[in-house]
């Protein structure tokens, strides 16, 4: 029999439940950002994404893909979360996995 473990990365307690954040019934009408580690063909799908939101959610408002910091360390700041804060998206894209 094969026995395996596995790390829990979660920082919470055990039984310590933190909610996620509301989630959006509609991007129409609301204001999206995006934040990137700049990896991962992030050139071609950050665009492709933005193009598909368009096309489902007419009335989406965008912000521009140089808006905030890019890469791992730049993300990952407090610094970034308070430009995030101070720029009044309703939703970020964080990431990009190809």
């Amino acid at each position: 029999m094969v026995s395996l473990e596995f790390y829990d990365p979660n920082p919470a307690q055990p039984g310590e439940v933190t909610p996620h954040a509301p989630r959006l019934d509609t991007l129409d009408g609301r204001k999206v950002g995006f934040l990137s580690i700049d990896e991962w063909q992030a050139y071609r799908t950050f665009p492709l994404l933005r193009e598909l939101l368009r096309e489902r959610f007419p009335k989406v408002e965008l912000v521009p893909l140089d808006a905030f910091p890019k890469g791992i360390g730049p993300i990952s700041t407090e610094e970034t979360a308070a430009i995030v804060a101070r720029s009044g998206v309703d939703a970020v894209v964080i990431g990009n996995a190809a």
